[in-house]
C-alpha cells in the first residue's frame, strides 16, 4: 500500500524551499531519499553547482 504525504515535508532537501500544498508524494520513497541524504546537503549541491558554474566563464 502506497502512503502518500504532502512534498513539503521534504523541502529540507531543496536549496529553494517552496510551498506546494497540492503536491504529494510516497511516503516511503523519499523518506528512504531522505534519510540517506547527508543533513547539510541540498539540491542543488552548492559544490557542484559552484564547479558548473566555473566552467561557464
Amino acid at each position: 500500500m502506497k502512503v502518500m504525504v504532502i512534498s513539503d515535508l521534504y523541502n529540507r532537501i531543496f536549496a529553494v524551499q517552496q510551498s506546494h500544498p497540492d503536491l504529494y508524494v510516497e511516503y516511503s520513497i523519499w523518506n528512504r531519499i531522505n534519510m540517506g541524504l547527508p543533513e547539510e546537503y541540498t539540491l542543488p549541491d552548492q559544490r557542484v553547482l559552484s564547479v558548473l558554474l566555473e566552467d561557464r566563464k
